[in-house]
């Protein structure tokens, strides 16, 4: 049974030390990203698979959310830090095979 589209949101805690983290591997929509340790001087990257789609910035605090309002990632959906990257964000969003 498919899953009430238009108000539920997955989520996932990805901790900034691990070099890559796939979320997931369908086209899925981004709805943000909330900051929960301050990040290190590194950048970390949303990217489609194949190219970078959001970069948020290196440092960032605690506390801060990211309002990606539905972006969509057409193919895949990955967590991509620099490899001295440490923190940990939440990001939310919503694979598109439900719909």
């Amino acid at each position: 049974m498919a899953r009430d589209s238009h108000k539920e949101w997955d989520y996932t805690v990805v901790d900034t030390s691990n070099n890559t983290t796939t979320i997931a591997t369908v086209p899925t929509l981004v709805r943000g990203v909330y900051i929960n340790t301050t990040l290190s001087a590194h950048t970390v990257v949303l990217d489609d698979g194949a190219n970078p789609v959001i970069t948020i910035p290196a440092s960032a605090t605690a506390g801060n959310y990211y309002d990606i309002e539905g972006g969509r990632f057409l193919t895949s959906f990955i967590v991509d830090p620099d490899d001295s990257s440490t923190g940990s964000i939440t990001v939310f969003y919503r694979t598109l095979e439900y719909i």
